[in-house]
């Protein structure tokens, strides 16, 4: 079996040279495999799983400090709303050196070979039953809808904005013919959250879920 190349990138907020960084990487992979056209809306995708990474880990951190309980649903709906702000995309920039102080951090993770390519998004926040629950039922809705204004007119709401993300990247890799089943989402053993993308090249590709089940 062929080898995979691998790479990784690390960073705690995604700002213009991250984001550079990202897209360079992704372009260079998918280039090299003769797949260039691949390149933005797996770069979309994954930048959509980076923010909501940083996001999450920033949850932590506000949560904390407010004295607010994140395993408990009313509080955890309350300081979703409170934290809105703060949770842009634009708002976490300014909570960069914070997360590098608390050692809240992003991996992205890239294997890759001319079968196909295995991107993981990693944050060192273990998911809590409530999001996990939230994003597998926003993740279930998705499954079902082919149009992410649809679904944002019928499933969205002002909570749980990562729902949103998990939704366009579900309908983004079915638009390019990628099975969502190959989108994976929840806990590792050292109680990090992972989001995965894969991406096949050829029908020798194995998914690692897949790997597992052999």
């Amino acid at each position: 079996m062929e080898e995979y190349n691998k790479s990784e990138i690390n960073l705690y907020v995604l700002n213009e040279n991250t984001e550079r960084e990202i897209e360079k990487t992704i372009s260079e992979i998918f280039s090299e495999y003769n797949k260039k056209e691949f390149t933005g809306i797996i770069f979309t995708c994954i930048k959509e799983l980076v923010i909501n990474a940083a996001k999450a880990n920033l949850k932590r951190i506000l949560f904390e400090e407010h004295n607010m309980n994140i395993d408990n649903e009313e509080e955890y709906i309350a300081g979703m709303l409170r934290f809105r702000e703060e949770l842009t995309t634009s708002g976490i920039l300014k909570y960069e050196n914070k997360l590098k102080e608390k050692n809240f951090w992003v991996k992205i993770s890239f294997e890759y070979n001319s079968s196909g390519v295995i991107i993981e998004v990693i944050n060192n926040a273990h998911i809590t039953k409530i999001e996990e629950k939230r994003l597998r039922e926003k993740l279930k809705k998705a499954m079902q809808y082919t149009d992410i204004a649809q679904f944002y007119l019928e499933q969205g709401d002002e909570i749980e904005g990562a729902g949103m993300g998990i939704a366009l990247v579900v309908m983004l890799l079915r638009g390019i013919g990628i099975d969502p089943s190959l989108f994976r989402l929840g806990n590792t053993k050292e109680k990090k959250t992972l989001l995965r993308i894969e991406v096949p090249f050829s029908d020798k590709f194995v998914s690692k879920r897949e790997e597992r089940v052999h």
